[in-house]
């Protein structure tokens, strides 16, 4: 019998980080293949990106099923259910026959990756509490960034081998098959349900209302919601500024990428190290917010003087991704701390409150984008500031 992974060791987390990762890739991977996939079925480019928004959706709205069911049954079923999801739509897109059929299975794709993030959440916060929990989210956010780092260079590597896009999406396919695996062999259930978990309407109700009514829980939701809503600025922005704007190749766009989202990387990091070593979380907490309204004003104030250089505006950029690590981890774990025994549903409303008001940001700075990268600055500043304001407003301690 194969013995199950311990929940302090690295491939445990590694295991965590591989399933929450689900999602980036196949949100990542798939843009390289949206020009091969417009020649494909003779529509355009733009017509293509609806493959993006079909998965999305599915995305950010199937964490609300998922969270109170794996209160109710368990992680482990949930997890199997939605990476055969996951599996089964990846290997469907790639057999697609028709630019509509491709449309419909991503957005299953989408439901399937919806568990990843806010599962593994819950798993952490179902095992550690405290500086633990809040050091163990740092580090599974490190290793899940290898997903998106990574993805670019996957896709072009299927590409260049295969010269087919439907490569990519039996790589996907593959990997949710992996996960599925490796989840039945390694993964021990970490959470027992208990009457609390219940299904009735009203007990449901119970439960959504009392996070909405705990104070740190919904303080750092909010503050969760917000930060994400500053990065997804950034990343729906950032191809429009620094291709149109700054007049980067695509090549050149996907290592400033790469290099900016490094910072997410060392910001979780170090926040993990703090954590582990004891250090009380509203150091970080504090430091990376003052950090990333400081920077994203900077990016602002420089823009409406005409004077942001590319020089510039990626070292602040970098300094603002840091920030968002800095605060993650600590955010999540603070806001799952008092629902232990929801944490399952809690986890769902806060990655489906990040992912809505990610995408409702993007929408505003893609409206409003002006040949100059003041939308997404905009944005980035507003979201920023009124973290720090959330966190600093003692009242809803």
């Amino acid at each position: 019998m194969i013995q199950k992974l311990s929940p302090d060791s690295v491939a445990f987390l590694a295991l965590i980080a591989l399933f929450s990762g689900l999602a980036a890739l196949g949100t990542d991977m798939a843009l390289s293949a949206v020009p091969h996939i417009a020649s494909a079925f003779s529509v355009s480019s733009g017509t293509v990106g609806l493959t993006l928004s079909a998965f999305m959706v599915g995305f950010a709205g199937s964490p609300l099923l998922y969270g109170p069911l794996s209160d109710r049954f368990g992680r482990k079923p949930i997890i199997l259910v939605s990476t055969a999801i996951y599996t089964i739509a990846g290997l469907s897109c790639a057999l697609a026959p028709s630019f509509e059929t491709l449309v419909a299975w991503r957005f299953l794709q989408g439901c399937g990756a919806g568990a990843s993030r806010s599962l593994s959440a819950a798993i952490i916060r179902d095992l550690f509490t405290g500086s633990a929990g809040r050091s163990k989210q740092s580090y599974v956010q490190v290793m899940q960034l290898l997903a998106p780092l990574s993805a670019p260079t996957i896709s072009s590597v299927l590409l260049l081998l295969f010269h087919d896009w439907r490569s990519i999406y039996f790589f996907l396919s593959a990997t949710g098959a992996l996960t599925f695996v490796l989840m039945i062999l390694w993964y021990a259930e970490s959470y027992r349900p208990g009457d609390q978990n219940r299904l009735a309407p009203r007990q449901l109700l119970a439960n959504y209302l009392r996070v909405f009514t705990t104070r740190q829980s919904v303080k750092y939701l909010l503050i969760q919601t917000l930060m994400f809503g500053c990065l997804f600025s950034y990343v729906t922005g950032s191809p429009l500024v620094m291709m149109e704007v700054y007049g980067l190749s695509p090549s050149l766009y996907g290592a400033t990428f790469a290099l900016t989202a490094s910072g997410i990387v060392t910001g979780s990091f170090i926040n993990g190290r703090l954590n582990a070593r004891g250090v009380e979380p509203w150091r970080p907490l504090t430091a990376g917010l003052a950090m990333g309204a400081a920077c994203s004003f900077a990016l602002l104030t420089l823009t409406l003087l005409g004077s942001l250089p590319l020089a510039v505006l990626l070292p602040l950029v970098v300094l603002v991704c840091l920030s968002f690590g800095l605060v993650g981890g600590n955010a999540v774990q603070l806001a799952l701390e008092p629902m232990g025994d929801i944490a399952g549903l809690a986890s769902s409303m806060l990655s489906a409150s990040s992912l809505g008001f990610g995408a409702l940001m993007g929408v505003v700075v893609s409206l409003l984008y002006n040949s100059t990268p003041l939308s997404t600055v905009a944005a980035m500043a507003g979201c920023s500031a009124l973290a720090l304001l959330v966190y600093r407003v003692r009242s809803l301690l």
